[in-house]
């Protein structure tokens, strides 16, 4: 018997997503993980002292996450849609909901545009479902027009998927783009993850249009990238069609103790935001200043640059970095990313962004 005739067309069809850098950073916690976009500012106290309280009842199976309506009401409030806790479900982490919503909606054979480049995952998953994944293409600078997106548009276009802000580069797909692919007959999901960075969204779109999807995370601004919880902001009918596919118990006990705590103290997420925020400018300047490198002005809490014009490589950065104790993600030879000059650069503290900073200006300089 040949074991790989026996297994499912989806097996055929995925394809492996490598998260070796997580592995590096926690084998190496003298580290500094600027290399995954996660939160360098620990948690609420509040967070902290939820997930205590709740160790042990962790033999007890926990609350269906349809069920927690004090979870799901705290999160619609959250996102601005008061009393909504039927416009919210819950993943395991985004990268759940990444599964959820081409389960929902995907047939073998149907295709879904999305922007080149984007989160890698959204290029891989919705392949498990039979999806076709069609690549929208930007300008040098990726930056989009309606046309982008639009011209790709064929009969089997069932979705339409994007990062606001973009991740990997950290710029924004327009509002008003985002409204005109709403009046289209795709769903259209919009991934939020980072949106407290950009201090901007369009969730308040979603009461306006049945096809709009909005995932969220408590991975970014929440600090919460370990706690594992994603959600969706849609109308009820599209909630009801994801939370019929949904894993039943997929949150666990001491996530959602630690989610509704982390909402609960709203106040120090905007703290936390507030100071990536400055930082990432500050780093942005800052490295604008250094000959040969391109900066790709974000509004997410990562920098991506290019260093085709320093006549260095980004594995050279990279591997200089770790040398110096920052870990940093090499993304060249990505989706639209061929050259051997892209990296992203994670933001971390105020010391965090000087010291890596000085790191590459002095390198460049060598």
């Amino acid at each position: 018997m040949k074991l790989i005739d026996k297994v499912s067309q989806a097996v055929h069809n995925s394809k492996f997503y490598d998260l070796g850098h997580f592995h590096e950073a926690w084998e190496n916690p003298s580290l500094r993980r600027l290399m995954g976009n996660e939160l360098l500012y620990p948690p609420s106290p509040q967070v902290i002292e939820a997930v205590q309280s709740m160790i042990p009842f962790v033999n007890y199976y926990p609350e269906d996450a349809i069920s927690n309506v004090r979870l799901l009401k705290a999160l619609a409030d959250y996102v601005g849609i008061p009393g909504g806790e039927k416009w919210i479900a819950l993943g395991n982490g985004s990268m759940e909901i990444i599964d959820m919503l081409p389960h929902t909606f995907i047939n073998p054979g149907d295709e879904i545009l999305l922007p080149a480049p984007e989160y890698t995952p959204y290029a891989r998953r919705p392949l498990i479902f039979g999806a076709k994944v069609v690549d929208v293409i930007p300008d040098k600078n990726f930056e989009y027009k309606l046309e982008d997106f639009t011209g790709k548009t064929t009969p089997k276009t069932k979705m339409i998927i994007l990062s606001r802000p973009n991740a990997p580069v950290g710029n924004m797909v327009s509002r008003e783009i985002v409204e005109k692919l709403c009046q289209t007959d795709c769903i259209v999901v919009v991934d939020e993850a980072y949106t407290e960075f950009s201090e901007q969204t369009v969730c308040d779109l979603v009461p306006k249009y049945q096809n709009l999807i909005i995932s969220r995370t408590f991975s970014k601004a929440m600090g919460l990238g370990g706690i594992r919880l994603g959600f969706i902001v849609a109308q009820p009918e599209v909630i009801d069609y994801v939370n019929r596919i949904r894993v039943p118990e997929n949150i666990s006990v001491l996530t959602q103790a630690a989610a509704l705590a982390a909402l609960e103290d709203a106040a120090y997420i905007r703290t936390n935001t507030k100071l990536v925020i400055k930082s990432r400018d500050w780093f942005q300047d800052e490295i604008a200043k250094v000959p040969g490198i391109t900066v790709y002005k974000s509004q997410g809490n990562s920098v991506l640059l290019n260093v085709d014009g320093t006549g260095k490589t980004a594995e050279d950065y990279v591997q200089h970095l770790l040398e110096k104790g920052f870990i940093v993600r090499n993304l060249s030879g990505g989706r639209n990313m061929e050259s051997k000059g892209f990296f992203r650069v994670t933001v971390g503290t105020q010391d965090d962004m000087e010291q890596v900073a000085k790191i590459i200006s002095d390198f460049t300089k060598a």
